[in-house]
């Protein structure tokens, strides 16, 4: 496995790391990774817009392990060294990103857990791994996907042709095997390694955990996703409980807000848009910034309630579908690592008809029957929202498929693993941490309060999850 240069990344108005110290920085790599000794010359100073310079590189996996005729795939990550050299290394904090989709040398991902870590980087090295498709990593360009002129179910049968066998690789146990070959390219000493993870990010460090885990240093896991429903049922209560709680813990709130939220949705329509709308942000947008977002949204629903019914269509309308540059989130990653990895409500070696057909028999089959109520069962599972119906047209995955966490496999007995929940949000609930936590022996749950999804990221100077994951971390230094 050779480590291959990167061209670096300009980024106009971002603080540069003075030449002098990042010479030194280079001149110490052999200190820094004993194994980069013969490759350091291909590890280049790069701007990520992190306000500061950091070291780029890439690796080449294979685009679909055990199929050479798929061919190779760039592994790019992004490091940044400890800042006192004069002491050994406490080790590596490796960040992987959620989404999927998102990429991890993101300066948005970066910079805000940079700060979270900020304590500790004298002494430890951080590295950025960008999954395959997003950031560093060729990112994945799905036309149709990501400039939604099209409909969703085109979109994915051209994405899957565009991409052909090399489908197959946009998998979380991929992603897994190349965070081990990054790590294996950069000497870093297992033992002395945390991983990182955010939503998505949390199911790709289980991946990790469970097939390279043993005898690691730590994980932490913001936002936990278990991977095992294929009908979401605990985000919509979730959602209904935060805009319950929110209401009661607000001074310009009261009475019942769940009644006013379901009288909105009756009044609207349950089926139109502007419902589809609202649920979307229940389970979206709103998660990411409560309480405020609930806050926002109990006020606009009584204004709509009153007869005044923009403020509701503005907070809630998703707007175009264009997901802007693929470097950025890529949406043809996002889909077929969702496709190819989560659960369905239909067998996929079936036909397309066919899949329809198991997926309305399930439903019809799914108790309890009022779990989104007013909201139809029907509704929620073709709707944007639930977006459960969204990967029918999606291929079979093919022969060398391997699951996230392999049948059967436990986690590490010894690994510490912090889960970290937002007691608001309703992107990956409460009840789905609870379940992640129950899979490590070493696993302890922190229930963020009046946070939602992956709070630290969002306000890593307030965020109470901040101070925990630096309690977690002091503690696996000691």
């Amino acid at each position: 496995m050779t480590i291959v240069q990167d061209a670096p990344r300009g980024f106009p108005g971002r603080l540069a790391f003075p030449a002098a110290v990042f010479l030194v920085a280079l001149l110490l790599l052999p200190a820094l990774f004993p194994s980069l000794t013969q490759a350091r010359s291909r590890l280049k100073k790069c701007d990520i817009g992190a306000n500061r310079t950091m070291l780029c590189g890439h690796i080449e996996v294979p685009a679909v392990r055990g199929k050479p005729s798929a061919g190779r795939q760039k592994i790019g990550f992004a490091l940044r060294p400890r800042g006192d050299r004069s002491q050994p290394s406490k080790g590596a904090i490796v960040f992987v990103e959620g989404g999927p989709g998102y990429a991890a040398t993101n300066a948005d991902s970066f910079k805000p857990l940079a700060a979270v870590m900020a304590p500790f980087l004298k002494r430890h090295e951080m590295v950025a791994i960008d999954q395959r498709g997003t950031g560093l990593s060729k990112p994945l360009f799905c036309k149709g996907l990501q400039r939604g002129r099209i409909s969703i179910p085109r979109a994915l049968r051209q994405c899957a042709r565009q991409l052909g066998v090399r489908r197959e690789g946009y998998t979380t146990a991929e992603s897994a095997a190349d965070v081990e070959a990054v790590r294996k390219a950069l000497g870093l000493e297992k033992r002395k390694m945390i991983v990182y993870g955010d939503s998505y990010g949390t199911y790709l460090g289980q991946s990790y955990a469970a097939r390279y885990g043993k005898g690691m240093k730590g994980l932490i896991l913001s936002s936990a996703y278990p991977g095992n429903d294929p009908f979401w049922r605990t985000l919509y209560p979730a959602a209904r409980r935060a805009v319950r709680l929110s209401c009661n813990r607000a001074a310009n709130c009261s009475g019942d807000a769940l009644g006013r939220l379901d009288r909105m949705l009756r009044r609207s329509g349950t089926k139109s848009r502007l419902s589809s709308n609202v649920l979307g942000y229940l389970v979206g947008d709103a998660a990411s910034y409560a309480p405020g977002g609930y806050n926002h949204l109990n006020r606009v629903v009584t204004a709509y309630l009153r007869g005044r019914g923009r403020g509701l269509r503005v907070l809630t309308d998703p707007g175009p579908r264009n997901s802007g540059p693929a470097s950025y989130f890529s949406e043809g990653m996002y889909a077929a690592v969702v496709c190819n990895d989560y659960p369905v409500p239909w067998k996929r070696s079936s036909s397309i008809p066919e899949r329809r057909r198991q997926l309305n028999r399930a439903i019809a089959g799914f108790r309890p029957s009022n779990l989104w109520a007013p909201i139809s069962k029907r509704t929620w599972v073709y709707g944007s929202a639930g977006d459960i119906s969204a990967c029918l047209p999606w291929p079979d995955r093919g022969s060398e498929y391997q699951p996230p966490i392999p049948q059967g496999r436990r986690m590490p007995g010894r690994l510490d693993t912090l889960i970290l929940a937002g007691e608001f949000d309703s992107i990956t609930s409460v009840s789905e941490a609870r379940e992640v936590t129950a899979r490590f022996p070493r696993g302890r749950l922190f229930v963020v309060p009046d946070r939602g999804h992956a709070s630290e990221l969002y306000f890593p100077f307030t965020s109470p999850a901040t101070p925990r994951i630096r309690h977690f971390i002091r503690g696996l230094d000691r």
